[in-house]
């Protein structure tokens, strides 16, 4: 049996024990033209929260160059995201599913802001350290850290600095973590990349 049978009969079961459920789906290209198809699905299975989830889409994440129109065989290009998963996670909330997304791209007039700066969100690790951003984890720049069973601030600098930063680009760190020139030549930027833990929510109805 496939890890696709697997997933659906294990939400079955945990249906007919009572138990609520929820269902993340990764989008790459391999998979984006599905994911209209999965209304009916979590529909049928009960449930209750489906969450959208974008494979990465930018800098050296990107084979084909930093065109982000022009992306590798795995990453969704703006446009295809744009047009298809807003509409989607619609579509899904319709058939009394809450849809969640991360917004990704920013238009030119909307506004950027930072989880790390609008929300409680803390990342701990058996080593002590304590993340406000899950972009920052493979790096040592920790903002909290326990010690003593009390949580504490670490010294500068950290995340909590690069949180303050403005770039045309959008989000910090996920130019510090995957870097390359976005927008290649182009002048002005035709998208910034959103924070990927505010994410967009449409409620059943």
């Amino acid at each position: 049996m496939g890890s696709y049978d697997v997933c659906l009969n294990g939400l079955r079961r945990a249906r007919a024990k009572g138990f609520q459920t929820s269902l993340i789906y990764t989008v790459s290209r391999a998979n984006l033209e599905e994911l209209p198809a999965m209304g009916p699905i979590v529909a049928e299975l009960g449930v209750g929260r489906f969450f959208i989830q974008v494979l990465g889409l930018r800098g050296k994440a990107a084979l084909s160059g930093c065109d982000p129109d022009e992306p590798d065989i795995q990453q969704v290009a703006p446009s295809e995201w744009l047009a298809q998963v807003p509409a989607a996670a619609e579509a899904i909330a319709r058939r009394g599913v809450r849809a969640i997304y991360p917004k990704v791209f920013l238009a030119a007039g909307e506004k950027f802001e930072c989880a790390g700066l609008v929300a409680d969100n803390y990342f701990v690790f058996p080593n002590g350290r304590v993340y406000r951003c899950p972009l920052c984890e493979d790096y040592p720049v920790h903002s909290l850290e326990f010690r003593d069973d009390r949580l504490v601030e670490t010294p500068r600098l950290n995340e909590g600095d690069f949180f303050r930063l403005h770039i045309a680009e959008g989000c910090v760190m996920n130019a510090l973590v995957q870097p390359g020139d976005l927008f290649g030549a182009n002048a002005k930027a035709p998208y910034r990349i959103a924070c990927c833990l505010l994410k967009e929510e449409i409620l059943p109805h």
